[in-house]
């Protein structure tokens, strides 16, 4: 009979306090809307940044047919092309890229032709980066690097990341 009361009490007072956990506030997430405007809102950022650098340096990239590589766009092709290990023209590119800071406006940007190569790039203080790049026997080699001050392209909140950032703000200063 005991048994039967100490089992009917954790019963009882399990159920009594469930609900009270279940009440609690969740943790404010973002919605999927919210994450595709915010991603836009990157890509049109990271667009308009690129155009700043490229204006500032009177590059012709877009009329000379260039192609444009990000990091990932280098070692995906790295790979898609059998990722040899001992790839000089890969390694001297990805050396490049390593070479800009790692806090930058945007992501920075390899503009590729047979030859030639621009990589660009702005700094956090608005300083646009221009490197020229050769290719010689078998690796790129930079053949010139010039900076200049750009323009600020400024980061806007999308509402709705603006509200649900004030909602997780309220409910870590619940914890």
């Amino acid at each position: 009979m005991k048994k039967f009361v100490v089992l009917l009490s954790v019963l009882s007072l399990t159920l009594t306090i469930s609900p009270i956990f279940s009440v609690a506030e969740e943790q404010p997430k973002l919605s999927q809307e919210c994450l595709e405007k915010m991603k836009y809102r990157d890509r049109t950022r990271d667009k308009l940044i690129m155009e700043d650098v490229i204006s500032s340096f009177n590059l012709d990239i877009d009329e000379s047919g260039y192609d444009e590589l990000t990091y990932r766009d280098l070692d995906t092709s790295h790979l898609i092309h059998g990722g040899k290990e001992n790839d000089s023209y890969y390694k001297s590119l990805r050396k490049v890229f390593e070479t800009a800071p790692d806090w930058t406006q945007g992501h920075p940007k390899l503009y590729i032709k047979p030859l030639t190569a621009y990589f660009l790039y702005k700094k956090k203080d608005n300083t646009n980066v221009m490197v020229l790049l050769k290719l010689n026997d078998k690796k790129w080699e930079v053949v010139e690097k010039k900076e200049t001050i750009g323009k600020e392209v400024k980061y806007k909140r999308v509402k709705c990341e603006k509200e649900y950032l004030k909602k997780r703000n309220e409910y870590e200063n619940k914890k």
